[in-house]
């Protein structure tokens, strides 16, 4: 169970609404996703990759899939150390992609989830 600050505990007494519980991510094969709230997920660069190829020096989308497979390429980078393909973990409708990554690749070597992400996919059902 995540631990509630003290500040959330006086939004919650004020409000009545309680925050929603963080949810950890996942990693497989370097990529981490999680579920947003709306039920999608967002996925991204696990700080394992960085330890495998160093700083990330070139990135690039190698397909333009809208729906994607589990193990579908989902990102070509070349770091210091190695070329790399990066695979999906999870099967869905690509609903969003990080278009910052081909105009500012030190985005994709920052460990913030925020600047990181890769896509967001809309789960398969």
């Amino acid at each position: 169970m995540a631990k509630i600050s003290f500040w959330q505990k006086i939004k919650i007494f004020f409000t009545g609404k309680k925050a929603a519980a963080p949810v950890e991510a996942k990693v497989k094969d370097g990529i981490w996703y999680t579920v947003d709230p709306d039920g999608n997920y967002l996925l991204g660069i696990d700080e394992s990759v960085y330890q495998q190829i160093g700083k990330i020096t070139f990135a690039d989308f190698p397909t333009q899939l809208t729906d994607v497979q589990v193990d579908d390429d989902l990102l070509d980078i070349e770091g210091d150390k190695s070329v790399e393909t990066l695979k999906s973990p999870i099967a869905g409708k690509v609903i969003d992609r990080n278009k910052e990554i081909g105009k500012d690749i030190d985005r994709l070597n920052q460990p913030d989830p925020k600047t990181n992400w890769i896509v967001k996919i809309r789960p398969a059902k």
